[in-house]
């Protein structure tokens, strides 16, 4: 952990919002850094959250499957999604997530020294950032083993994508990811993104939502500019 704190959040390419929040995270690095506040990404399988506490997606309740469509065309405006117009649910959506985050989780834990390495840490990424491309830009089926591989292979060797695709059928990798939702659930988890934040007098504290990171930094004592508004382009504050 950074001396100055440490972010752990928990995504899951089934969610378009914890896209959001990989692609964030991975542009304030550098400042955070210099905050010495480390971050670290890590798959979890966001239909076991919904399931251990008793959450409902937001897309099978009519009422916010409505708004979301406002607010996701909101978000990807706000955290400038490249090409916001082909980011969009595949017809077959959602999909079964649990071998694409399987994979990632050995790809994590068993092939790269994601904690201590930033070359293994930036292909760990680059790979998990993959599987929303795939799926929501690309519109393919991350699920079947063929393209998860392919999938994989962008930014992994080829025999590490299949090595990875193969170990998400075993029951270590089964488990290992039922372990850690469940773990998060006891934490009180009901939702991706999911964020443990430990600041630098060691408090622990969960956050949940794209939509909080003014809260992350005010917890880790980050300096930042909040929301204000600026007069029209052009014209000068008025004075009283």
């Amino acid at each position: 952990m950074g001396k100055g704190g440490r972010i752990d959040v928990y995504l899951d390419c089934n969610s378009p919002y914890s896209y959001f929040t990989h692609m964030h995270l991975r542009r304030i690095r550098p400042q955070l850094a210099k905050h010495h506040i480390t971050i670290s990404m890590h798959p979890i399988f966001l239909g076991g959250i919904n399931v251990g506490s008793g959450n409902k997606p937001p897309w099978t309740l009519p009422a916010k499957a409505t708004m979301g469509t406002f607010d996701g065309a909101r978000a990807k405006q706000y955290f400038k999604v490249p090409e916001p117009e082909k980011f969009s649910a595949p017809p077959f959506f959602p999909i079964m997530s649990l071998l694409p985050m399987r994979a990632l989780l050995f790809v994590r834990e068993e092939l790269l020294d994601v904690e201590n390495n930033v070359e293994d840490r930036e292909k760990f990424e680059k790979a998990f950032g993959e599987l929303w491309n795939m799926l929501w830009r690309e519109h393919e089926d991350i699920s079947k083993p063929e393209v998860l591989v392919k999938c994989l292979a962008r930014h992994l060797k080829q025999e590490d994508a299949e090595r990875a695709v193969k170990a998400a059928k075993e029951e270590k990798w089964k488990k290992m990811l039922v372990d850690e939702t469940g773990r998060l659930v006891e934490k009180g988890a009901y939702g991706a993104p999911w964020f443990i934040v430990k600041n630098a007098k060691g408090v622990e504290e969960p956050f949940f939502g794209s939509d909080r990171f003014h809260y992350i930094y005010q917890f880790l004592g980050v300096p930042f500019r909040d929301l204000e508004i600026l007069p029209p382009s052009g014209e000068k504050d008025a004075k009283l």
